[in-house]
């Protein structure tokens, strides 16, 4: 549609939208449904498909953000009147705070906006890598508590998991008619075309997501008793290791391994019985054997994973991020900055590397690049706090229900996928992503308020 839309189509939109939540909350009379809304826009309804250029200076107008100020209407309200309760702040909401201050702190030292064409545009990010994700925590926290709710939510991640496992296919065998966005398919729109990059034109986290909900599903397995769902269930999860294969990215490999790992160390009831197992393995191993030359090649369309300039490309970021530090320790070049500083440090740190590298493709030293060690820290607080909750949380849960221990073992694993996926990826800027596992660190940390400190929810329930 692009900008020739005008502010009419978003006036439109917006009673539209408004009138589908407000359904959903009267008649369904679950607001828990709203997230799934928003999901929904920001994965198929993102840019390509509808968005209006704000004012300089004014944030652009896309259908996620119409359906975040709507749902975020309708929480304050349902919080106002009572019917869900807002939780005591806890650690990790006073360092989001702080974490905020920080980013505006530095985007007023070094601009909120940037005039260089190509150049990550800092309020934009801000949004989408630090409010949006924020927000939605404590969404989570304030929403995610009773067993209807999540298992609404396992649902339906699982549907998202079966269309990124169908699209992953279809984007390999270049089924190009049956895909859904049709932009997926076009290489001028996003990376890693010819790859499994799905809704996000992006490998990486096509395949963070695959491996996420790949967890989630597992979790949905092992609650849902019928045989022939169990069944459905088991083969979407084993085609799903074909799709994961498909992004053609290590990270996803990588992520792939240690979170199963992490389950089966806590858990063997999400697990498959080894009976079940043992075909697959063979069937895996024998196609290991037999492309064990392909695997161990530099090519990546043949599943290939020794390629050696993108581990270059990654030292010389690292060393771009070490001259950074030492000449910026506290405050860092400014947020989203650092494509600035990659042209300025990398010929210099590493002589003959490529400068156009926009981001640092690691999220922990891209925060220590670009807002040093006063925005890193609270940030590694944020994310440790949920984790140490979860701990005490597994210890009070049971074994039967929807929220029991095997609830927190798939965060755990899920957790563990968003920091492998962390360290090769800048995931602060993808939004849905993102949003996603802040979403479930809050309801653990809700969940934690409630069942371990013994705070009451709004219907007075312990």
């Amino acid at each position: 549609m692009g900008a020739l839309s005008g502010y009419w189509l978003v006036l439109v939109v917006s009673i539209l939208t408004a009138t589908i939540f407000f359904f959903l909350l009267v008649y369904l009379g679950d607001i828990s449904f709203g997230f799934l809304v928003w999901m929904f826009a920001a994965i198929f309804l993102g840019r390509e498909f509808f968005f209006i250029e704000a004012p300089v200076g004014f944030p652009d107008v896309y259908m996620d953000r119409i359906v975040f100020v709507l749902l975020f209407a309708i929480l304050f309200f349902e919080i106002f009147t009572g019917r869900e309760r807002f939780l005591p702040l806890t650690r990790p909401d006073y360092f989001m705070g702080l974490m905020i201050l920080v980013l505006l702190i530095s985007m007023s030292r070094t601009g909120f906006l940037s005039v260089i064409p190509g150049e990550f545009q800092p309020f934009h990010l801000f949004l989408n890598g630090f409010i949006f994700p924020f927000s939605f925590y404590f969404f989570g926290k304030t929403i995610l508590y009773t067993e209807q709710r999540v298992k609404i939510l396992v649902w339906s991640f699982f549907v998202l998991f079966l269309y990124l496992v169908i699209t992953a296919f279809l984007e390999h065998y270049k089924v190009n008619s049956l895909i859904f966005p049709r932009y997926i398919t076009n290489p001028l729109i996003g990376i890693h075309y010819g790859r499994a990059r799905g809704p996000f034109y992006n490998a990486p986290v096509n395949g963070w997501m695959l491996v996420s909900l790949f967890l989630s599903t597992l979790f949905l397995r092992s609650q849902v008793q019928g045989m022939i769902t169990k069944g459905v269930l088991s083969l979407v999860l084993l085609f799903s290791v074909v799709a994961i294969f498909y992004t053609q990215t290590r990270s996803n490999y990588l992520a792939f391994l240690l979170a199963p790992l992490l389950v089966l160390l806590f858990s063997r009831k999400l697990l498959f019985r080894t009976r079940f197992l043992l075909f697959p393995l063979i069937i895996l191993l024998v196609f290991v054997f037999l492309n064990w030359e392909n695997i161990t090649s530099k090519e990546r369309e043949l599943g290939g994973v020794m390629q050696v300039a993108e581990a270059e490309s990654r030292i010389a970021l690292f060393r771009v991020t070490e001259v950074i530090f030492t000449q910026a320790p506290l405050f860092g070049v400014g947020f989203a900055r650092f494509n600035r500083a990659v042209s300025f440090y990398a010929p210099q740190v590493f002589p003959g590397i490529s400068t156009n590298l926009p981001s640092q493709h690691n999220l922990f030293f891209g925060l220590l690049s670009e807002v040093g060690l006063l925005g890193l820290i609270p940030f590694l607080v944020i994310l440790y706090y949920p984790i140490r909750y979860s701990i005490a949380l597994y210890r009070k849960l049971g074994e039967e229900g929807w929220i029991n221990k095997d609830l927190i073992v798939i965060f755990w694993g899920i957790f563990l996928t968003f920091l492998v996926i962390a360290s090769f990826v800048q995931t602060n800027h993808y939004l849905a992503s993102n949003a996603f596992v802040f979403l479930l660190s809050g309801m653990v940390v809700g969940l934690y308020q409630r069942r371990v400190l013994g705070i009451p929810d709004a219907n007075g329930i312990d």
